[in-house]
């Protein structure tokens, strides 16, 4: 009986250190989608605004420095930042436990202040996270701006969705 008990024990130890030894292994994965596309555009009491300068900021877990990002708008006040991906080795216990926290913030630079257009955290690296959409769009108003808790100033912007796969 404790032959037995020897043998099951020795097996399952095998297995643990045989698990334990493919799992500690990092996994490099890459194609890891940090944030959707994103066009916006920006309008001052109804009119196209060409040529403000927007900045986009974006923090993951995985990166110790903020990606940022400029742009400017175009005559018809639009502007557009590129979808964003990453790559990351995991090691064993962060495939078990990992979870994305990816910030993403695109402000209006204006000569006195950061208005705040669009702020989103994402907790996944699924296509389509933030809006259920190909892309993240909105427009805003600079008439609307107002102020959050009476001090950090944002717009009231218009987020609009685009149909996965649908043409433009």
């Amino acid at each position: 009986m404790q032959s037995v008990l020897r043998r099951s024990i020795s097996f399952l130890s095998f297995l643990f250190i045989l698990f334990l030894s493919q799992g500690a292994q990092a996994v490099w994965q890459d194609n890891l989608i940090l944030s959707s596309a994103v066009e916006g555009q920006l309008f001052n009491q109804g009119k196209p605004i060409a040529g403000a300068r927007v900045k986009r900021i974006l923090h993951w877990n995985m990166e110790q420095e903020a990606r940022t990002e400029m742009t400017t708008t175009k005559a018809d006040g639009k502007f557009q930042f590129p979808e964003v991906r990453g790559a990351a080795d995991f090691g064993f216990l962060a495939r078990l436990f990992h979870v994305p926290v990816v910030s993403q913030e695109i402000f209006l630079l204006q000569p006195t202040e950061e208005l705040i257009l669009y702020s989103k955290t994402r907790s996944s690296y699924e296509p389509r996270f933030e809006t259920g959409f190909d892309e993240i769009q909105f427009s805003c108003d600079l008439s609307s701006r107002k102020l959050i808790n009476g001090v950090l100033p944002s717009l009231d912007c218009n987020i609009r969705k685009i149909k996965s796969g649908a043409s433009r």
